[in-house]
């Protein structure tokens, strides 16, 4: 048969390969075990290759001078990974045994009684050197076993410690099952579903036939993408598919310290998408990593990716007829699309999942979805990663709620109008402006303690619909170098996704002047100012800043605020605005007020806490009244703590 001028090809697969190492370790220890061992028989008998291989003879000897005369072909994964490598049946065989060893508890057995006494029941250099020579007629050495490709690519791994023949060669079981066609996802990742289509957006649609077409054509080892947590995410899944890959969220350590994941991934069909948190001046290093598949990588701004062929992605986000249409396909015209799409600029993935979690809200309440639903949505998303940094502020602070000057009422609309319209305010504008949109808004609010900044914030979060969170500088600050930016770095990227407002409360311990000093001390502030000042302009998001002066924010950064707001102390009307706000129902009347405006020119915030305090003293129903006794009491508490004597004409009210 071997003479045939064209001889058939002989065709393997899985089974024909379990079958031939079965028989192949039962053949080898019948010949060495002394008496015989029955589990070696039982191993021939019943696993005979040559009827699996439709061939004619009925010997070892015989299988193998076949199998040497026919063509032999392959599908599926090892049949790819045979052509890749150009494996050998000896190193086929070898391979086979390896992941076998994970399945077949006969061949655990076997390998054990063939090793004993030395412990451990997946193979030996030793025993597969052995092995090849007895049953192949292969001359191996143990240092030249180990060169294999596959070793180094991570498809066999050696074990143990001590000579090297006495070591163990592994194969991890789910690279196995990938190998045999059962492919499962690898421990500790997984798949990623398919995206809403629309949640893609244009610009990115039409990027992703020429990213696909780079990696495919191997132009591109992989693709970095910057972004949102979600959005990079989305833009993951939709690459896997122009591709016609399944992706696969694997953790940067697995993917690391396990070379056979990269292995698992090309045969298999999958696309690893790794995500990763850096931080300013970190870096991923992938350099020294060897892999034959496609690789995604998803992070933020920050930090690098030190690898040779990665193309690098800034995403962009949704236009805002896209986020409309999201909007109304999600919600239907329960809400203003509109309006939705204008204050939030939200990536199409968080957009999803804010409409399913405002549904879900609804349907618990028994409620028809509304604005509320979504607002709450919008507050518990990602707050788990941002309380890490920051604190949510929830009140919602209506405009009665907020008594400011006429002036300084003026600038606040503009405020607001201006954080409205931040997207579109680039239209129809010159080339210069045109050229280098941000639709990021900077602004500060500048006064002393109590004058209600704190409260403008919250009011601008509630007319945007948008969370609040005050930045926590004891959280963000830290004694190591680098890892203050990081923390930063972090909460912009994490407040950018979720297009939350930051309130930075006393932004010059951050924003402070930068000094001449060469200590380490004032080289590290200058530095954290440095990138700070450029991390902050380029945010998309709203960013408030206070201070008790502005002239304690460096100019450098002043220059860049888009909006600085001067609270001033309250005059009389703001005064008595006030206290009708806080007195509410319970109030002594508008007389007492007013002469309680007139003499105490304390601002808001001591106001409340006077309040509060004469409630506190005072405990009744809400029609009962706080005396002016009572309050005035409080209001002498407020001056002792600011260190000053109380006016005496307030002493007049008390009496």
């Amino acid at each position: 048969m071997s003479s045939q001028p064209n001889p058939t090809p002989i065709r393997l697969d899985a089974e024909t390969l379990r079958t031939l190492v079965h028989h192949g370790v039962g053949l080898f220890g019948s010949r060495r075990m002394a008496p015989p061992d029955p589990l070696f028989e039982t191993l021939k008998r019943d696993y005979r290759p040559g009827a699996l291989l439709g061939l004619p003879s009925d010997d070892w000897q015989g299988w193998l001078a076949e199998l040497a005369a026919h063509p032999l072909t392959m599908g599926g994964p090892l049949g790819r990974l045979t052509q890749d490598f150009k494996l050998t049946l000896p190193e086929l065989f070898v391979l086979t045994l390896c992941g076998e060893i994970e399945d077949s508890h006969l061949l655990n057995l076997a390998i054990a009684t063939l090793q004993s006494p030395s412990e451990g029941a997946r193979p030996g250099i030793h025993l597969v050197c052995a092995l090849m020579a007895d049953l192949f007629d292969e001359d191996v050495t143990p240092t030249r076993l180990i060169q294999h490709p596959l070793l180094r690519l991570g498809a066999l791994r050696v074990e143990g410690e001590g000579p090297l023949p006495l070591r163990q060669l592994r194969m991890s079981a789910e690279l196995w099952a990938v190998f045999t066609g059962h492919p499962q996802a690898w421990q500790g990742s997984m798949f990623l579903s398919n995206p809403h289509p629309a949640q893609v957006s244009s610009q990115l649609r039409e990027q992703l036939p020429q990213l696909a077409r780079l990696v495919r054509d191997g132009v591109a080892r992989g693709i970095v993408l910057r972004g949102g947590q979600a959005a990079t995410r989305l833009a993951a899944v939709a690459l896997a598919e122009a591709l016609g890959l399944r992706p696969l969220a694997a953790p940067r350590a697995t993917w690391q310290q396990d070379r056979a994941l990269a292995l698992a991934c090309r045969y298999a069909g999958w696309l690893p998408v790794l995500s990763v948190t850096l931080g300013a001046g970190e870096r991923l290093d992938l350099a020294q990593h060897e892999w034959l598949t496609p690789l995604v990588v998803c992070c933020g701004q920050d930090g690098a990716i030190d690898a040779e062929g990665m193309v690098e992605i800034d995403l962009p986000g949704p236009t805002r007829a896209e986020r409309q249409q999201l909007w109304r396909d999600y919600l239907g015209d329960a809400l203003d699309s509109r309006v939705l799409a204008e204050c939030a600029l939200l990536d199409g993935a968080v957009i999803g999942e804010l409409a399913s979690q405002a549904k879900v809200d609804a349907a618990r309440r028994d409620e028809a979805i509304g604005l509320q639903h979504l607002i709450r949505a919008r507050s518990q998303r990602g707050c788990d990663r941002l309380r890490l940094l920051a604190q949510p502020v929830p009140h919602q602070v209506d405009r009665e709620a907020l008594v400011l000057s006429a002036a300084l009422t003026r600038q606040f609309d503009q405020l607001i109008a201006r954080c409205r319209r931040r997207e579109a305010l680039w239209e129809g504008l010159g080339t210069t402006l045109v050229g280098a949109p941000s639709p990021g808004v900077r602004a500060l609010f500048s006064g002393d303690s109590g004058t209600g900044k704190t409260l403008a914030a919250a009011h601008l979060a509630t007319e945007l619909g948008a969370p609040l969170y005050r930045l926590d500088l004891a959280a963000v600050m830290n004694k190591y170098i680098g890892e203050t930016e990081k923390n930063l770095g972090l909460l912009l990227d994490e407040a950018a996704a979720n297009d939350v407002i930051l309130l930075m409360d006393e932004a010059d311990a951050l924003f402070g002047q930068r000094s001449d000093g060469d200590g380490n001390g004032e080289r590290f502030a200058n530095m954290l100012t440095n990138f700070l000042l450029t991390r902050i302009e380029a945010h998309p998001g709203i960013v408030l800043l206070t201070s008790n002066s502005r002239n304690r924010i460096d100019p450098a950064f002043t220059r860049r605020l888009d909006a600085v707001l001067e609270f001033p102390l309250p005059g009389f009307d703001e005064r008595l605005a006030i206290w009708r706000t806080h007195l509410g129902s319970r109030t002594p009347g508008d007389e007492l007020a007013g002469l309680l405006a007139s003499y105490c020119e304390l601002p808001g915030g001591f106001v409340r806490n006077a309040v509060l305090n004469a409630a506190a003293r005072e405990p009744g129903g809400v029609d009962r009244p706080l005396s002016a006794a009572g309050l005035v009491i409080a209001l002498r508490e407020e001056y002792r703590k600011l260190g000053r004597a109380m006016p005496a004409n307030l002493a007049q009210v008390e009496s």
